[in-house]
């Protein structure tokens, strides 16, 4: 009665995965050129209104 599911993970793997830093990188630059956009946005319907 105490055989683990083969799809559940090993308790005895580490939980704390390092995330790399290519990856926070290319987060931080999507969300500055999201940002940059939605200002470039919000100039274009600005003026488009006003």
């Amino acid at each position: 009665m105490t055989e683990r599911s083969p799809f559940l993970p090993d308790e005895d793997e580490p939980s704390d995965l390092k995330v790399p830093w290519s990856f926070r990188l290319v987060v931080v630059l999507t969300v500055i050129y999201l940002l940059y956009r939605l200002a470039q946005g919000v100039m274009w319907v600005l003026g488009r209104i006003g």
